[in-house]
């Protein structure tokens, strides 16, 4: 790992060097170390984002703030694993990932893959990490308002040190280029995607309230722009079950099982808002059971609730 100063890191992002040394000492920068009496950065290391006013920000809804505790004190047999395994499992088998539910909750809870009487794919593996990390991130910034930027590193730390990053297929965190052509299927052209998602954004986030059927009408939306060459689905259905913490929204999470109404759902919703209303019906009420079990204390008896499970190769 490379590392520079604090002034020549300064002079990258654009503040005082001042700043940058407070944020070394606030342990806001990942990997900065001090030697020889000065702050040593990492050469690629982020700038942090501003600090928000607590006054500011909006009261964390019950579950979102219960899902904060979980993580924090690293609950695996609460709502916080069931989250982790359930999205992260039913997401990625929409994707196409041939992980079972089990693989997947051996990758969360110990880093390691139980054995496969198939060969695995080496990027379901990365990209189910990444997946878990992802939500972490939201969990995180449940309350923050949607950003090109969030959206830009939500998918960033989803596909990177995937196989299709190495061979340039896709670029962590960067919208599709003009070259970029989806079959059988027409997109928006590569230079308006910045400025669709501005305004999309813009229109959602300046609502007086928002609720159900607001969040998935951005996610239709925010699929029919396309704006990566891979990953869409997976970062819309991220920002879905965040939108549904921040807003104080009964979380759902569709399964693979029930693709072909969601992808209905999307393509009539202009028309036929009803496809994918009666699928988050059925999804809330799954994601409901699962809030009376914890109340019950039944933490680890949560099985019966996944759809069983199928082999899928579909693109996301």
């Amino acid at each position: 790992m490379d590392y520079i100063s604090a002034s020549k890191i300064a002079e990258k992002w654009g503040v005082s060097s001042a700043l940058v040394r407070k944020y070394c000492r606030d342990n806001r920068i990942p990997n900065a170390r001090f030697r020889d009496g000065a702050w040593q950065i990492p050469e690629d290391a982020e700038k942090p984002e501003p600090l928000v006013d607590a006054k500011l920000v909006p009261a964390l809804s019950p579950l979102a703030a219960k899902l904060m505790r979980q993580k924090k004190k690293k609950n695996f047999h609460g709502l916080y694993d069931y989250v982790q395994i359930y999205l992260t499992y039913s997401s990625g088998r929409m994707a196409s990932s041939r992980l079972t539910r089990n693989q997947v909750a051996a990758i969360f809870k110990k880093g390691k893959v139980k054995e496969s009487f198939e060969p695995m794919k080496v990027s379901d593996l990365i990209e189910t990490m990444n997946h878990c990390v992802c939500i972490d991130y939201i969990i995180d910034h449940v309350s923050t308002p949607l950003t090109q930027r969030m959206i830009m590193k939500l998918h960033y730390m989803l596909m990177f040190g995937t196989v299709d990053q190495r061979r340039k297929r896709v670029t962590p965190g960067v919208y599709r280029g003009k070259s970029f052509v989806l079959r059988n299927r027409s997109l928006p052209p590569a230079e308006r995607i910045q400025l669709l998602l501005k305004e999309l954004i813009h229109e959602y986030e300046t609502k007086r309230k928002i609720g159900r059927t607001d969040i998935l009408d951005f996610h239709v939306r925010f699929e029919k722009i396309f704006p990566f060459e891979d990953g869409n689905g997976r970062i819309g259905r991220l920002i879905m079950f965040k939108e549904c913490l921040r807003n104080d929204v009964m979380p759902f999470v569709i399964d693979d099982k029930h693709r072909k109404q969601y992808l209905a759902g999307i393509k009539e919703w202009d028309t036929d808002h009803m496809i994918l209303l009666q699928l988050v019906d059925e999804a809330q009420e799954r994601f409901k059971a699962q809030i009376a079990l914890q109340k019950l204390g039944e933490y680890r008896r949560f099985d019966y609730l996944f759809e069983p499970e199928e082999e899928s190769r579909y693109e996301d």
